[in-house]
């Protein structure tokens, strides 16, 4: 019974850090569309304020102070798209390799399984029925060298020389 709580726990914590995280992308939004939208009101008004200098010093001194908050914000949304592309093909890549690593460590606990084997049956102090010690497998030698072979290939493949 443990299990499915354990489970409705962590499908819950998923689901509430998602609502975190939606949340702290609205507020962001919502405080970039403020940003932009003041900026583009105070670019309107300057035009109103042409043949007045006085208005149009203190309106150029505002826009100015808005525009670089508007570049941070744009900045920010154009940055991240890229950069969120990357971050989903590095992870894609780490998974990946992470897969063939695996692959290539159970291949190779494999063919290390079939050496024991093949080095049990060729054991100097195992005695066999007849009272003598067994000989080596006939086939050893070139069972040995197709396991050989086998790591080599599987080395090969995970970018590593044997």
């Amino acid at each position: 019974m443990a299990a499915p709580k354990i489970s409705e726990e962590g499908s819950r914590r998923i689901t509430v850090e998602l609502g975190i995280q939606w949340f702290k992308e609205a507020v962001t939004a919502l405080l970039g569309l403020i940003i932009v939208g003041y900026t583009l009101v105070i670019g309107w008004r300057v035009f109103s304020f042409v043949g007045e200098p006085q208005k149009m010093s203190d309106a150029k001194d505002i826009l100015m102070l808005m525009l670089g908050l508007a570049g941070v914000v744009i900045g920010y949304y154009f940055g991240r798209v890229p950069a969120d592309a990357r971050t989903t093909q590095a992870l894609q890549q780490a998974d990946a390799a992470k897969t063939r690593a695996e692959q290539v460590s159970a291949e190779a606990n494999g063919l290390a399984d079939q050496i024991d084997h093949l080095l049990e049956g060729a054991r100097p102090g195992a005695a066999s029925a007849g009272g003598a010690p067994p000989s080596p497998a006939a086939g050893a030698p070139s069972e040995l060298t197709r396991i050989r072979d086998r790591l080599r290939e599987a080395a090969r493949r995970s970018g590593r020389s044997v």
